[in-house]
């Protein structure tokens, strides 16, 4: 994964760094954990998935699948992972709302706070209506330019913090619920898991949805889109 560092910073909290995907996760990139994951305890994921093509973003995964995928991603590459089971075991099967392992420096997925801010350009920002421009079609796959189907990620015309296909191509899931930085663990902790949310539009929807302010926020955390996808997070101790 090639990751950007972000540095982030809301009103009367703390200041945390994290790492986020340049890109959205691709399809070869899934197969390729996928298949490392089927072997090693993650026996549900085997026919999940679908791609176009090697570069272009996964997608039909629904935001359990994405969980367990960034697990397997940490498990590969020596990583702790971030997603529980209740016994404190990794998340590896089952659709169920995991605990976090706050001190993990495995990949999860970026909280929504974390997501908008990214997209927005971070201390960089200059205010855009996408993520990267106010002209959609310079940064996004979008209904009147994808031809109905997904692109090559990094494509388009990145943020300002070099970040691609922020708005449009697939939509991206965040983190379940709420997340809030504990400064005394310097950590992550949950508030809620009553909600998922997905964010930056997708392939076959209008310039609004993929604007930076777009959000779907519903309770459906195991459908699964020809249009959803997803990119990683890392929290930097």
């Amino acid at each position: 994964m090639r990751s950007i560092p972000v540095l982030l910073q809301k009103a009367n909290e703390a200041v945390y760094t994290f790492q986020l995907g340049k890109y959205e996760v691709t399809w070869g990139e899934w197969k390729k954990v996928r298949e490392w994951a089927v072997n090693n305890g993650y026996t549900d994921l085997e026919v999940v998935g679908e791609g176009s093509a090697e570069n272009h973003p996964v997608r039909s995964v629904n935001w359990y699948d994405a969980a367990k995928w960034c697990n397997a991603k940490s498990e590969k590459e020596g990583l702790v992972p971030v997603y529980r089971v209740d016994d404190g075991g990794v998340y590896r099967t089952g659709q169920l709302a995991p605990s976090l392992q706050t001190d993990a420096d495995g990949y999860r997925l970026p909280t929504e706070a974390e997501w908008e801010w990214a997209a927005r350009g971070g201390v960089s920002s200059q205010g855009y209506i996408y993520s990267g421009s106010n002209d959609v079609n310079a940064v996004a796959w979008y209904l009147s330019n994808s031809g109905g189907g997904t692109k090559s990620v990094g494509t388009k015309v990145g943020n300002e913090m070099g970040i691609h296909d922020m708005s449009g191509n697939v939509w991206e899931w965040c983190e379940v619920g709420q997340l809030a930085w504990d400064e005394a663990t310097r950590s992550l902790v949950r508030t809620q898991i009553d909600r998922v949310t997905i964010r930056g539009g997708g392939l076959g929807n209008e310039a609004a949805n993929c604007s930076v302010s777009a959000r779907g926020d519903y309770n459906a955390p195991d459908h699964r889109s020809v249009q959803g996808g997803f990119r990683v997070a890392r929290t930097v101790p």
